[in-house]
């Protein structure tokens, strides 16, 4: 038998708010009863749709993740397989890693070498960043006589068309790569120049001993400061624009930048929409430095001085390769704030 309240079909009323509501405009004690005990019901039922809906979303999402690591693992022995057969063959087979099947094609003439087309795709690209760093230092060394303190303009070589810039043949004594030599404070750009930033800086250091020239960076106020001065204050300056990022302590240009995520602090500082800063984590070095490199080149135009294989297999990054990427920085960001 239905049970009707103040002519209302209770049996037929699945909204718990409406029973809440007809609960309140009820003073007879049994017809309380009555939809008290309807509205219980409804609540038993509604609980149990709820409990059957996220039983059914956790076991959707439990397939989801089956599923990705069953195609993980396929791609993992397709990736395994073309690799293996690029070894035996010396070809790189696509078709393999994408349909997990051979290239039944015989015609090897319209094949491409993919990997060594890629590294000497690398090569020339850091061919021509080198050349312009080499460039940038022999203007900046011609500039100003010797013990003058002088500016390595970086900036004005990142586009900079450096294909009939010839490397200088050595003169008198002097030997090793193109740096800042001791006799007259001018460049001897000689051949066998460095392959990576890191020995470039090296062998400068070495080579300018005693009479070294000084570079400085441009201040607010169009002053410039001696190099002790300098290192102090960039130091300060990245202390102060990185304060409260997590994962970031900025003591020194060397082992504080060693997973990038220095790097990116300072990056993400004056491009907050560029990247998520929280998703990154310490243990992602190359990304981390391939993210702040990529960034600060399309957002501000900075050339990247540092390279990021270079910063990967280095746990102590040398500090004047480090120092003079942040000089580029300073230059270009100083003024945003």
């Amino acid at each position: 038998m239905a049970r009707v309240v103040k002519g209302v079909n209770i049996d037929s009323l699945d909204d718990e708010f409406k029973l809440m509501e007809l609960l309140d405009s009820i003073e007879d004690f049994e017809e309380r009863k009555v939809v008290r005990s309807r509205l219980q019901e409804v609540k038993a039922v509604n609980k149990a749709k709820r409990e059957a809906l996220v039983r059914n979303r956790e076991q959707e999402r439990e397939n989801a993740i089956r599923q990705r690591q069953q195609e993980a693992a396929e791609q993992k022995q397709r990736t395994l397989a073309m690799y293996d057969k690029m070894a035996k063959t010396g070809k790189l087979d696509t078709t393999l890693y994408k349909e997990g099947v051979e290239s039944q094609e015989d015609d090897d003439s319209g094949r491409t070498d993919l990997v060594e087309d890629a590294i000497k795709q690398r090569q020339r690209e850091a061919d021509l960043r080198k050349k312009r760093i080499l460039a940038a230092y022999d203007a900046a060394a011609k500039s100003a006589p010797a013990g003058v303190v002088k500016t390595v303009d970086f900036d004005s070589f990142k586009k900079a068309d450096v294909s009939t810039f010839e490397v200088p043949k050595p003169t008198g004594a002097a030997t090793g790569s193109s740096t800042f030599c001791a006799a007259g404070g001018v460049p001897k750009i000689v051949k066998d120049a460095p392959k990576n930033a890191f020995a470039k800086f090296q062998q400068m250091d070495q080579a300018t001993k005693p009479a070294r020239p000084s570079f400085s960076v441009p201040v607010r106020g169009g002053t410039t400061r001696s190099a002790s001065d300098i290192k102090e204050m960039l130091l300060n300056w990245c202390k102060s624009k990185t304060k409260g990022y997590e994962h970031v302590d900025i003591q020194n240009f060397s082992t504080s930048w060693n997973d990038g995520m220095a790097f990116c602090a300072l990056i993400h500082h004056f491009y907050p929409d560029a990247f998520d800063y929280e998703q990154l984590e310490p243990k992602n070095r190359r990304h981390n430095f391939d993210l702040a490199f990529r960034t600060a080149e399309e957002q501000a135009g900075i050339s990247p001085l540092l390279d990021t294989e270079d910063m990967v297999l280095m746990k102590k990054p040398d500090w004047k390769c480090v120092f003079t990427y942040v000089q580029s920085l300073y230059r270009n960001l100083v003024n945003k704030d």
